[in-house]
């Protein structure tokens, strides 16, 4: 549950020397540290009780207000925390005489909080026989609630015994894994999110491949009759299984299941002994097994204990929500990893169920309802559980028009029985995750569902407000990617086109499992997610993050303001949106005591409403990106920003800084892209907190004190310049993009920034180089650079600037944007450690490719603007053996593309734009046999060709 979460994080914080300065106030940190047990017992508590059922049976008791009391007494110990350190710095200039006046007043708002933690205890005490109760009901429950789930899983794309729809493909491919002879034991894992359907797809597969067993079926579903006559299948298995694991697995009990299918006696009540047993059995047999819906690494090793590791080509089918799991089962065996349905599978999933067909048949939906029903089908993200869930609701509805349209505009999975029951089966996966990770799932809900989230801002957001602690030998950017890939690895969050193999860019939530985490936040009062349902006035005070995800008009009460941590308001408020904080109307938002507050890019607020930002002394997260209308309210708000960790001006079109007499000593994060600003206080120039700074290309900045920089963004580096001389202090630089002239005066006043007037065609530009090269050679810690010579300089990016970044083992993403001689890329040898290329008005004559499709590690090209400047280019047979993403843009006299066999063989996504000379694609794509997605854009004459081809090769065309 999310309180454990919360207290975990509490008690981290409460524990660092952050406080230091806090707790040196006289008594104050002896009572800081009983306050630190205090809630350290109740932690203990959370960790024991925190089954979904519990909570359930305690809120039917009327039980629920005891975890409403605990969570509100561990919100207020922040809060007076967060009062202590906003003020720490005043104590100490203060006449001495008053500070025991201050430390008594802190003791004994701690005393109060001790005491009411104290209440809650001595109440659990009370009532301890009662909460023994809720314990053995939740385990006696949770057998039935297995069996239930089990049961929905089974049914999630069946039609009949054996119709299934759109997972014949894999399910074929499974099955030539599982019948393919083989040396070595095989575990096959299907990995996917709860209600995917990979029981569904395990049991298909099963049910084919123990039906050739007994000479039943065919092995696939497109298979020539005749191939299962039994002559033909007494060489595949020996013993066939089906064991279902579960979230609560009984070791002993599974292999009592596995005994009956296999046809061995265990008569033993020991878990070793049986294992032994099954194993001795098992040794010269050759097997299948299907071990489904595996929950843990520790289930998984118990379990295959029991199985030989043959060299008869015995098989292992798993099913499990982790990859981890299924990678760790067997490092030479890649797992299936199942994605949602497509669209139109989605839809005739959808239909079958409404009409209670045995087959596939959309022509059974009236024209009248197609529309509505393809609206209400992506509803359900491609997951077949829901497609069942609300197949089966609406299969009870009457098949009108106006019905269906009313279910869709009211659409909510919690609003129905067997709709809550969906959200239960993928709540699983929530409850399994540690504490520390539930924050960040749950802040995830504050996004609109299927939308892709940058994993940049979203890592920043998450340190910005405090959810990723500190750990040794790690930066917080480290750890939150780590918990992202968690999230990743548990199918709770799903990455979007990977830049390279170390990470993604952008990832995206399905639906339900936003619904999921929106849900549990708001249960847990750790934020509330408003979607046209107004926000009670009893309801509301209690929480400490507001989302608004509305076009509707809507009233909110927001009677405790000051509980309020943050204000997240998306796309479509209107200002017709009102929200009321005690007696005063705001639009859209109110002077609240703010921890974060996200205002993203939307329209139609009034030009006064930033002004309530001079009261939210306790702000974390500023995000005003994209509001231009806002821009000059921004100039005349003057705020104590204490406590702000980020925030991103981005595309505002400010020409001044707004806050130019605030102190940010957090501060973490600053991004002012997209403006005018020129000028920045000299505050942030001393900031050793600063970690991400995004500049616009026109400020000017003193940086050889930010030595914890880790992104630095839009500087230009002048030669000779204190900038160029101060760039070889900041070794904690992970990320780097700048600008630099050479050979030709800047003039920040000019309208592109040079003066060719003035060009010296005889400045030293080998002196000039050497002092840039020898700093950025420094920078040991570079993954990633972005260096841009503009055209007008007349000088090219030379080779010893390049070589002085590409030496950096670290790096693996290399931008050029400038002139570029072709040697260059065949003199470096570091170039084989990068993973990302790409090369911008480069102006290379001679083709690069042979050189470039040697680099074994390349796993992602772009070329654009001009990077070259030929006909034609030929790359040599198996080149670019690992690229994933290639893109070709604005190459304008490119003709012919020569590929070599064996070349591009893992190219899953090829674009092409504005390449008006460029004859075809057709032989690229011949050779990439893992083609996925081809784009091609303001290239009409190519289209037809390729609109064949892809259709034949089934690639996604997008033009």
């Amino acid at each position: 549950m999310a309180e454990g979460a919360f207290l975990s994080s509490l008690v981290d914080r409460l524990s660092t020397t952050a406080l230091s300065g806090i707790t040196s106030l006289w008594g104050v940190k002896e009572q800081v540290d009983s306050l630190i047990h205090e809630l350290q017992a109740v932690e203990c508590f959370l960790k024991d009780a925190d089954l979904r059922e519990i909570r359930r049976q305690a809120t039917s008791n009327n039980n629920w207000f005891w975890l409403h009391s605990l969570r509100d007494a561990a919100y207020d110990a922040e809060d007076l925390i967060e009062s202590v350190e906003l003020h720490e710095g005043r104590y100490h200039t203060l006449n001495p005489l008053l500070q025991p006046l201050n430390s008594y007043r802190f003791a004994k708002q701690i005393n109060e909080i001790k005491s009411r933690f104290q209440s809650i205890i001595d109440g659990w005490a009370k009532n301890a026989s009662m909460l023994r109760e809720l314990r053995d009901m939740s385990s006696s429950s949770s057998s039935v609630t297995s069996a239930a789930d089990s049961l929905w899983r089974r049914s999630s794309c069946h039609l009949g015994d054996d119709v299934v729809v759109g997972r014949e493909e894999e399910a074929g491919m499974i099955i030539d894994r599982l019948l393919r002879c083989t040396a070595h034991r095989e575990v096959v894992g299907i990995v996917g999110m709860g209600g995917v359907g990979k029981t569904t797809l395990a049991s298909l597969v099963y049910n084919k491949v123990s039906a050739i067993q007994t000479g039943g079926t065919s092995l696939r579903p497109d298979s020539p009759k005749g191939t299962s006559s039994r002559s033909s299948v007494e060489m595949y298995f020996d013993a066939c299984a089906w064991v279902p694991v579960g979230q609560n697995a009984d070791a002993l009990g599974l292999l009592k299941i596995t005994s009956a299918q296999i046809g061995v006696e265990l008569n033993s009540t020991q878990v070793a002994a049986a294992k032994n047993a099954m194993f001795r059995f098992l040794q010269h047999k050759k097997y299948l097994i299907v071990l489904d819906d595996i929950w843990t690494t520790e289930t998984w090793l118990e379990l295959s204990e029991a199985f030989p590791k043959s060299t008869n080509g015995s098989k292992i089918l798993l099913t499990t929500r982790s990859k981890e799991i299924a990678v760790s089962a067997d490092p030479s065996s890649l797992p299936y990893e199942l994605d949602p349905l497509s669209e139109e599978l989605s839809f005739q999933l959808f239909i079958t169920k409404v009409f209670g067909l045995n087959h596939v048949d959309t022509t059974s939906c009236p024209p009248q309802l197609k529309d509505v029903g393809h609206q209400l089908s992506k509803k359900c993200g491609g997951l077949p559980l829901a497609l069942v869930v609300l197949g089966g609701l609406l299969s009870g509805k009457e098949k009108q028009f106006e019905v269906w349209r009313n279910i869709l505009k009211s659409m909510k999975w919690s609003n129905y029985e067997a709709g809550n029951q969906c959200l239960e089966i993928l709540a699983l996966s929530y409850s399994c995750l540690p504490y520390h990770m539930k924050l960040c799932f749950m802040y995830l809900g504050a996004f609109k569902e299927e939308t892709e989230i940058s994993v940049s801002k979203l890592i920043k957001l998450w340190i910005g407000d405090d959810f990723i602690p500190q750990q040794d030998g790690k930066t917080r950017e480290e750890t939150a990617n780590d918990y992202l890939r968690e999230l990743i690895q548990r199918c709770l969050v799903q990455p979007l086109l990977p830049a390279h193999k170390q990470g993604f860019k952008r990832v995206r939530i399905h639906g339900l499992l936003c619904e999921l985490a929106r849900s549990e936040a708001r249960e847990s009062r750790f934020f509330y997610c408003e979607n046209g349902d107004a926000v009670s006035r009893a309801e509301g005070k209690y929480y400490r993050r507001l989302a608004l995800h509305t076009k509707l008009i809507a009233f909110h009460e927001l009677s405790n303001s000051e509980k309020l941590r943050s204000l997240l308001i998306f796309p479509g408020v209107i200002e017709s949106c009102v929200i009321t904080v005690g007696h005063q109307a705001l639009r859209p938002f109110s002077r609240a005591f703010c921890h974060a507050f996200f205002l993203f890019p939307l329209w139609g607020f009034q030009h006064n409403i930033l002004e309530q930002l001079t009261s939210m002394q306790y702000i974390r997260v500023l995000e005003l990106e994209g509001h231009e209308r806002l821009a000059c309210d921004l100039k005349s708000v003057q705020s104590n920003l204490n406590h702000l960790r980020y925030m991103s001006l981005r595309n505002t079109n400010l020409g001044e800084f707004p806050f130019p007499e605030s102190n940010f000593p957090l501060l973490q994060t600053l991004d002012i892209r997209g403006t005018f600003i020129r000028k920045l206080p000299g505050i942030l120039e001393s900031l050793d907190t600063l970690r991400h700074i995004y500049l616009n290309w026109r400020v000017s900045l003193d940086i050889r004190r930010l030595t914890n920089l880790q992104t630095l963004h839009g500087v230009i580096i002048l030669p000779n310049s204190q900038a160029e001389r101060n760039l070889m202090a900041l070794t904690n630089l992970r990320k780097l993009r700048f600008r630099t002239w050479r050979g030709v005066e800047y003039r920040p006043e000019s309208p592109n920034g040079f003066d060719i007037d003035r060009y010296n065609a005889q400045s030293s530009m080998g002196n000039e180089n050497h002092a840039l090269a020898e700093s950025l050679r420094q920078l040991g810690n570079l993954h990633s650079i972005f260096i841009m010579m503009p055209f007008a300089s007349f000088q090219p990016i030379t080779s010893d600037i390049v070589q002085a970044v590409t030496s950096h083992e670290q790096l693996h993403k290399l931008k050029l944007q400038g002139r570029v001689h072709r040697n260059l890329l065949l003199e470096d040898p570091h170039f084989s450690c990068i993973k990302s290329i790409t090369l911008s008005g480069s102006w290379i004559v001679l083709s690069p490719m042979e050189s470039l499709g040697s680099l074994t590690t390349l796993y992602e090209l772009k070329l654009k603007d001009d990077a070259l400047r030929c006909s034609e280019v030929s790359c040599l047979q198996n080149s670019f053996p690992e690229l994933r993403y290639l893109k070709i843009s604005g190459l304008k006299k490119l003709r012919v593309f020569h590929v070599g066999n064996g070349s591009f063989p893992n190219l899953t996504r090829f674009s092409i734009h504005d390449c008006t000379e460029f004859l075809s694609t057709v032989e690229v794509m011949e050779h990439a046999t893992r083609l996925q997605v081809l784009k091609i854009k303001e290239m009409p004459s190519v289209l037809p060709d390729v609109t064949d081809f892809c259709h034949s090769r089934n690639i996604n065309l997008i033009s």
